[in-house]
């Protein structure tokens, strides 16, 4: 059995399944769709392009975030009107809406599909055997729905193959050109250099109202349990992807610090012996900084190569922070974080120095001034030297956060507030831009004066436009003189520097409305 794996932006667990399918005997390939950002359709050629490539397969899986679930309803019904056998679509948005997604497709794949796929493969020439599946949503012959109760799930880690990052294995569409390209080592994380990505673990116990994990721990209550692969396992892959070429690593995982101190000992001792290159870790919690041993796996972890740490911080405001589930005050986090402040890497100037990034959610409904001031005050008091990720909160369908916004009224049309509104474009507010030029200065070593923050807020109750321009005219300065220096600042690949304010006018869903982003993170619709 032919087996096509497309994923709309999404790249990991494609390709992870492509590796598991491939062990158990499946011809299996992966086709991901990329530049797909500024759209909610496919253009009549990407679609005949995806289908002329789709059509010698006997199985077709579409996997996809609620972003793109436009999109894919859009590939998914014209695959099917063209001939299409079997469509089987996973990821997170089928995870959190699947009888939406059986209006185009056959059998919704619920969570994890490392054990469901392949059974579900090998019973789809008999379609009565479908309901004892785990973890599947499909219409039956009479057009009724049926639901096979929770999916099980892999705890066995390294039972599950490496993903694959072979160039013939993977295709890229890439619809701004509306041409296939094969993989090179410089896009295989696409917006990421020869950085690879990976996952060291699953799972996640803090379930965050606005985090497909909490939508995830509804599924299957052991999804909260943390499962983590083997060192030995971790650094074999690794060693795969340095002797392909990969210069660097980034551990794409929510808790990576759950790890025990001696697995932390091991992995360090292995990966400065076989691996020696700069790495990454993303999706801290704070509440990972709590263990009494927190300090010392940091300080293994920068005598192996650790370059950037990436922290989700997400509000300053106790009031976000507790309808938000993140366990811990505003107040706290100065101390929480503090194991990262001014800390030294094995590399050389200029990459010496640990390169801190933090993330906050902005745009909350519930917000008033005094939420968004001590936003504004806990980025300036948070560390001495970080940056900062922007994102504006979106109702993540089953998450508690979209129960929420629908029980509040806050969600009014889907397709604007949740399919196009991406995560990246924050609203042009003042209490934003100040945000960004916190993050300006911040990311250089220095700090906005309170007194002039105030004065800023206050002039622009009389006058817009000067306080805008004045916050315009500081980050010019900042990026004349680094000019007139020519300061290279190249290598910050992970965390590079805001140099300013990125402005979009929205195409689609709120058409016309002006958001900010950072450079790296261009907003969707």
């Amino acid at each position: 059995m032919k087996i096509l794996l497309i994923s709309i932006d999404l790249v990991l667990g494609t390709r992870i399944l492509t590796s598991l399918l491939k062990t158990r005997y499946f011809t299996a390939k992966n086709l991901q769709i990329v530049g797909v950002r500024y759209s909610d359709t496919f253009s009549k050629k990407a679609l005949r392009d995806i289908y002329d490539f789709s059509k010698e397969y006997d199985v077709i899986g579409l996997s996809f975030n609620s972003f793109y679930s436009l999109l894919a309803a859009q590939l998914g019904t014209y695959l099917k009107s063209r001939g299409i056998r079997w469509l089987i679509a996973g990821g997170p948005h089928t995870t959190a809406m699947p009888e939406e997604v059986v209006s185009y497709a056959d059998i919704a794949v619920i969570h994890e599909a490392e054990i469901t796929l392949p059974a579900l493969l090998n019973h789809l020439g008999d379609p009565a055997s479908l309901r004892d599946i785990h973890g599947i949503v499909f219409k039956d012959e009479s057009g009724r729905i049926n639901r096979t109760g929770s999916p099980i799930i892999e705890n066995d880690l390294d039972a599950i193959p490496h993903q694959t990052f072979s160039s013939e294995d993977i295709a890229y569409y890439d619809v701004t050109k509306d041409s296939f390209e094969k993989p090179a080592l410089d896009n295989l994380f696409p917006g990421r250099g020869r950085n690879y990505f990976i996952i060291t673990s699953r799972g996640c116990p803090f379930k965050c109202a606005y985090c497909s994990n909490n939508l995830f721990a509804k599924i299957n209550e052991e999804s909260v349990n943390i499962r983590k692969r083997s060192v030995p396992n971790i650094i074999h892959e690794m060693k795969l992807a340095k002797k392909r070429g990969l210069q660097g690593f980034y551990i794409a995982d929510d808790n990576f610090l759950a790890f025990t101190l001696e697995e932390i000992e091991d992995f360090s001792k292995q990966y400065s012996s076989m691996i020696n290159l700069p790495f990454g870790i993303g999706g801290l919690n704070p509440n990972n900084m709590r263990s009494g041993d927190s300090v010392k796996k940091i300080e293994l972890l920068l005598e192996s190569g650790l370059s950037d740490v990436r922290i989700g911080v997400q509000s300053g405001s106790d009031k976000t922070l507790k309808i938000f589930k993140r366990g811990y005050a505003a107040g706290a986090l100065p101390k929480l974080l503090s194991v990262f402040e001014k800390r030294t890497t094995i590399w050389k100037a200029p990459n010496d120095k640990l390169r801190v990034a933090v993330d906050f959610i902005c745009d909350a409904p519930w917000e008033n001034e005094k939420d968004k001031l001590s936003t504004l005050k806990l980025a300036n008091d948070l560390l001495t030297t970080y940056g900062i990720f922007f994102y504006t909160l979106i109702y993540l369908p089953g998450t508690d956060i979209y129960e929420l916004a629908l029980k509040k009224g806050w969600l009014k049309n889907r397709k604007k507030d949740i399919y196009l509104r991406g995560i990246a474009g924050v609203e042009d507010t003042i209490y934003n831009r100040l945000l960004f030029l916190i993050a300006v200065l911040h990311e250089r070593g220095s700090r906005l004066p309170d007194e002039i923050m105030s004065l800023v807020l206050k002039l622009h109750k009389k006058d817009q436009a000067l306080a805008e321009g004045f916050i315009d005219f500081i980050i010019k300065l900042i990026n004349d003189v680094e000019g007139h220096h020519c300061l290279d600042l190249s290598h910050l690949t992970l965390h590079p520097y805001l140099t300013g304010f990125n402005k979009w006018e929205k195409t689609a869903g709120e058409a016309g409305k002006r958001v900010l982003f950072r450079s790296y993170h261009t907003p969707y619709g």
